[in-house]
């Protein structure tokens, strides 16, 4: 049974600011420790339900933040950030469930712990096929074109209800802490989190028949409503691309891999258009 695990920070239990989050920044050196091990929670977690593989794809902003020389030795690590499919880089090679890890709600639409989607301040919303939506449903329909199910999330209370609408009620959460604002957490003990997060990873294998990948028909649209309108019009040049209004690009494919692409090429090159002042 191979798995893979998408490891991002901000629902990392413990933490509640870009100061740990980010890397230069205060308590980021910190912040690696506690993501590192989350994650071997869910590691060991998975190989007491009987995992033979463990993929984990550190997914959070430069993608370079797993401490190596922590991690579970049984669990392989993919790093970087130069990865066609992103925070589930790894899904293509067939698995037979996924792990979210540290994961997060969408950006505007909760008070949830450093809401965001993808990128930060350069953009407004991002929605798939006209709605609203977080890295949590594009991500969990990149996995079901690989017909692999999310079967666990572990983040906070609000992504544990973007879970609930998005995917059901079948899906294993673990929360590591309850969200008061976007800066600002009852969190969950340390040690506490972590033995739910094992808990939860060894549950959610030991019943894997009861779950079905989150399949999206085509044809499918990605767009983004950028912050600026620069980056909205450099985003718009990526051929294919339809820029609806000044602030916001979308791109349309057969599939959803295919659209992530176009939207991603996009959403990268209107980023590099970002003001660091008005963003």
């Amino acid at each position: 049974m191979r798995v893979l695990i998408s490891a991002d920070g901000e629902g990392i239990s413990g933490i509640t600011s870009t100061d740990e989050l980010l890397f230069g920044k205060p308590e980021y050196e910190r912040f690696r420790l506690l993501m590192t091990e989350d994650v071997n929670a869910a590691v060991e977690g998975a190989f007491e339900a009987g995992a033979t593989e463990v993929i984990v794809n550190d997914s959070h902003w430069t993608m370079t933040n797993i401490l190596p020389e922590r991690l579970d030795p049984r669990a392989d690590l993919i790093k970087g950030f130069h990865k066609h499919l992103c925070m589930v880089e790894g899904v293509q090679i067939g698995v037979d469930a996924v792990f979210f890890v540290g994961h997060h709600a969408m950006v505007g639409h909760s008070d949830g712990v450093a809401n965001e989607t993808i990128i930060g301040r350069e953009m407004i919303e991002t929605r798939m096929n006209g709605q609203p939506v977080g890295e949590l449903a594009i991500n969990a329909a990149l996995c079901g074109h690989f017909d692999a199910p999310v079967v666990l999330v572990t983040g906070d209370d609000a992504l544990e209800k973007e879970v609930r609408s998005t995917l059901g009620e079948d899906v294993e959460c673990a929360v590591t802490k309850y969200a008061l604002d976007r800066w600002t957490a009852r969190c969950v003990a340390l040690e506490r989190s972590r033995e739910a997060i094992k808990n939860q990873a060894s549950r959610a294998l030991s019943r894997l028949d009861s779950f079905a990948p989150h399949k999206l028909e085509g044809p499918v649209t990605l767009e983004i409503e950028f912050t600026s309108t620069s980056e909205a019009l450099w985003a718009s040049l990526v051929p294919g691309t339809t820029r609806k209004n000044p602030r916001t690009v979308s791109y349309t494919a057969d599939n959803i891999v295919d659209a992530w692409k176009g939207f991603f090429a996009a959403l990268l090159l209107g980023w590099s258009a970002s003001d660091e002042v008005y963003g």
